[in-house]
């Protein structure tokens, strides 16, 4: 949306400049205003911390591990904390894999994600995802970390809503 909202504004301030160039025919001024192509890619830019949570978590539900693995960091770490208060244990990469595999497939049209970038800064972000079936839907808080042109998702600690 953000690519859209720029590409909009720079489209808008060419027109603008060019629509000062008239030519007179005639008392009649005509604008001479210049066609542009503008393509968009739909979704975010696979640079952007909106890509990295987007790629696990609708992988995550599609149990497809090595897709998601992408975007998951060395270091990866996920916990939670389960209704009754207590803390699970902390995953790491292996156990992560292992939970995903006897899990339902959910493909990414039904999957109800909503993703809202917190903060970020050079090298780290933060994002919280809310995700989930109705009735049984959990926040994820997630810190991820720039390595290279690219976010991994670092932390998932995570509890039911």
């Amino acid at each position: 949306m953000k690519t859209l909202v720029s590409a909009l504004l720079v489209v808008g301030t060419i027109v603008s400049a060019s629509a000062k160039n008239k030519t007179v025919s005639g008392n009649e001024e005509h604008p001479q205003l210049p066609i542009h192509m503008v393509a968009f890619e739909e979704g975010e830019p696979k640079s952007s911390p909106e890509y990295a949570v987007e790629t696990y978590i609708e992988n995550f539900n599609e149990r497809d591990f090595e897709e998601m693995r992408k975007v998951l960091s060395r270091n990866f770490t996920n916990q939670g904390l389960n209704r009754d208060g207590s803390l699970t244990p902390v995953q790491k990469l292996d156990d992560l894999k292992a939970m995903m595999e006897g899990q339902e497939v959910v493909a990414p049209e039904s999957q109800n994600n909503v993703i809202t970038i917190t903060d970020v800064s050079e090298d780290v972000a933060t994002a919280e995802l809310i995700t989930g079936p109705e009735g049984q839907r959990w926040k994820e808080i997630i810190t991820l970390v720039k390595v290279g042109d690219s976010w991994k998702i670092e932390k998932i600690f995570w509890s039911f809503i």
